[in-house]
């Protein structure tokens, strides 16, 4: 097996594509979705970028999840966009997979970042041959109550905007 292929670390001033593979959390709990574009913006100096349907209805992205991967793949095939970081899991974004490419992810590597339900897209970037980062998402981790924890602010900043060892 090859080794896996690490996406080139961030910078301040970057663009970070947000895409909601799963539930339309953003649409459903907008206010909860700025305040996490808002802090993961301030703390890390990156510019969030919404894919087409990022915020598109909760209902209505259900019900459409090719629209749900061509946000995916676009954002990999855009090369201003330096990472991807889901906007909140779900329990359906297994009904991607047939919409994924793989080729673009594998000629695109770049930053992937989700916890819960994105593990479906963790495992089409393991197929890819990228690495991936399981970790938090735009509502649930960037938009803590009060700001972000200076632990998991500290975890982020060592693991995707450092070239050093992490542990």
């Amino acid at each position: 097996m090859k080794p896996l292929i690490k996406p080139h670390r961030l910078h301040p001033g970057d663009k970070v594509a947000a895409v909601t593979l799963s539930w339309g959390g953003p649409s459903v709990f907008p206010g909860r979705y700025q305040a996490g574009k808002r802090q993961l913006e301030e703390t890390f100096g990156v510019q969030v970028v919404e894919m087409p349907h990022t915020l598109s209805e909760a209902g209505w992205l259900k019900t459409h999840p090719q629209a749900r991967a061509e946000d995916l793949m676009q954002a990999f095939a855009d090369p201003d966009i330096k990472a991807i970081v889901s906007t909140i899991g779900g329990e359906d974004s297994i009904r991607l997979l047939p919409y994924f490419d793989l080729e673009v992810i594998r000629n695109n590597p770049k930053i992937f970042m989700g916890y819960s339900d994105t593990t479906v897209t963790h495992f089409a970037c393991r197929k890819a041959g990228i690495g991936s980062f399981y970790g938090p998402s735009i509502m649930a981790g960037f938009a803590e109550n009060g700001g972000l924890f200076p632990y998991m602010a500290d975890s982020v900043r060592r693991t995707l905007f450092s070239s050093e060892q992490i542990g």
